[in-house]
Order: structure tokens, then sequence, then C-alpha cells
């Protein structure tokens, strides 16, 4: 059997995480619809964080994962922030905005990693304020009461608290993302991950209980939910971030960096498609706006990376 060159592994990777993540919140929508929110991405992210434990651990040994304390405390923080904040927002947000809304919010990540960068004294390039300017006006575009129908028909003002919440996680996963360098990780990436997802996975499960939310509601889901909620654990928590982390190793940044854009594209189409989400005229505009935004900013920042 012929092995697959470089340049196919490559391509095969990066459709992988195209599709698989840009297709996850259409996943959450699904999961979410008779699976208590908060609880259902808790399990989600335990079940992957063991999964990758017991991975790691019969290919590498105890060794690999008996990391020092500070890796550990790093990935546990990383955990609550990026995953139990961030993807908890988005879990309950999709209960009343449409998943391609969502999509774009969590595409504009680059723009504040961007504007933490810039805080910390970093001079972006001319063309990285030029894409910052046009995915905020995206942003706001989207934001604005009135863009975007609720997926559970209720008042619009309700639609936009939620988008602003899955905003507010959103920039604290940028945060957690721009932070994350500066502090001790595991050599292993796949290391960090199964920590990481352990803990939001734990943190997001509590927030569920003290949400009100119960574990016969999540045993008592449908069968199509049950579905996606496997989909989320194998493909979306596991197989696509091996994927990814293979671009990250082998791929040009460049071309990594392209799933920024090209995800919520993905995400859009399938929720219109399959989820029956109104497209509104600034829900098009705006969106459009920032994935162009977004393509800039990307663009810039992996240009300025392989001048380095």
């Amino acid at each position: 059997m012929p092995q697959l060159s470089k340049s196919a592994i490559t391509w095969i990777s990066l459709w992988t995480v195209y599709v698989i993540w840009g297709s996850t919140y259409f996943a959450i929508a699904y999961v979410i619809e008779t699976m208590p929110p908060l609880l259902g991405m808790g399990i989600r992210f335990m079940l992957a964080g063991v999964l990758l434990f017991l991975f790691v651990l019969i290919t590498k040994g105890w060794s690999e994962i008996n990391i020092p304390r500070p890796q550990i405390v790093t990935s546990t923080v990383m955990g609550f922030v990026l995953l139990g904040f961030g993807l908890g927002n988005v879990a309950v947000a999709e209960k009343h905005v449409p998943s391609g809304i969502v999509a774009l919010i969590i595409a504009a990540l680059p723009l504040w990693i961007a504007i933490f960068r810039t805080i910390s004294g970093e001079r972006p390039t001319r063309l990285s304020w030029l894409g910052l300017i046009i995915g905020f006006l995206g942003v706001a575009l989207l934001l604005k009461p009135g863009s975007v129908k609720a997926v559970s028909g209720e008042s619009s003002s309700t639609v936009v608290f939620f988008m602003f919440m899955v905003l507010i996680g959103n920039i604290g996963w940028a945060l957690g993302t721009y932070l994350a360098p500066r502090f001790p990780l595991p050599k292993n990436a796949l290391v960090f991950t199964a920590y990481e997802m352990l803990a939001g996975g734990i943190s997001l499960t509590i927030a569920g209980f003290i949400n009100g939310e119960s574990l016969a509601d999540f045993f008592d889901a449908s069968a199509w939910s049950w579905l996606w909620f496997g989909y989320l654990v194998l493909f979306g928590s596991i197989i696509a971030y091996s994927a990814y982390l293979w671009l990250v190793s082998n791929a040009p940044v460049s071309l990594t960096a392209t799933y920024a854009y090209v995800n919520p594209i993905i995400a859009v189409a399938l929720g219109a498609i399959f989820l029956d989400e109104v497209i509104t005229i600034n829900y098009a505009i705006g969106g459009a706006i920032i994935v162009l935004g977004v393509l800039v900013v990307v663009s810039a920042e992996s240009k300025k990376k392989s001048q380095l």
C-alpha cells in the first residue's frame, strides 16, 4: 500500500480541521436540543480528556503524564478559562443564538489576540490595523439589535444579551491563548490538552449542577442528541485537534491559519441548510466583514512570523 505524501497528509489534515471544527457549532445545537447544555459540554470534555490520557499512557507511558505541578496548574487554569468559561457561554447561548452567528463571533478570536499584543507593547503592522478595524465593524453590525433572529423565537434583546455572552467568553479565550506561552506548559501538546479538557469538563459539570441541570435529563436525551454528542467527543475534541497539532508542527503557518476564516463559513452554511437559521441582510454583511477582517489580520500575522 503506497504511503501518502506530506502534501496529501497536509491537505487531509487541513480539511479535517475545516469540516469538523466548522461543524461543531451545528453539532452543539443538536446536542442541546434535549441535553442540558453545561452538563452536556462538561461530560463531553471529561470523556475526551480521559481518552487522551489513556492514549498518551498507552503510547508514551506514565512518565509522559506525570508532569511538574506548575505545568498542571497552567493546563488546569487554561481549561477553566478557555473551555469552562468560553465554551460554557457558547453552549448556553446556542439555545437562543443561531449556531452560525456564534461561529462568526468566535471567529473574531485573532482580532482580540492582536489587541492584547498591542496592549503589551507590540507594534502591529498597518495591514493588521486595517484588519482589526474591518473585523470589529462586522462584530458591531452583528450585535446591533434586530440584526439576528433568535432560534428560540424570543425578543431581540435576549439574542443580543447571549451574543454578548459569547463575545465575553471569546475575549476570555483570547486572553488565555495570549497568556499561555508566558507560563510553564507541558512539552507534549496532547498532555496539555488532556489536562485542559479534564479541567474544563469538571468546571462545566459543576456549573451545570449549580445551574440546576440534572444527570437524569442528560441520560434521557434523544438518540439524535447522543449521536452528535459522540461526534463532539471523538471527532470534535480528539480527531480534529490531532489533525490541527500535526499541521502546527508540519505545515506553513499561513496555511494552518486559514481555518480561522474557513470554519465560520462552513458553520453558517450548515446552520442555514440543516437548522433553518434565517440569514438576514445584517447577518450576511456583518459575517462577511468579520471573515474579511480575520483574513487580513491572520495574513498579516502569518507574514510577520515568516519574516522573523
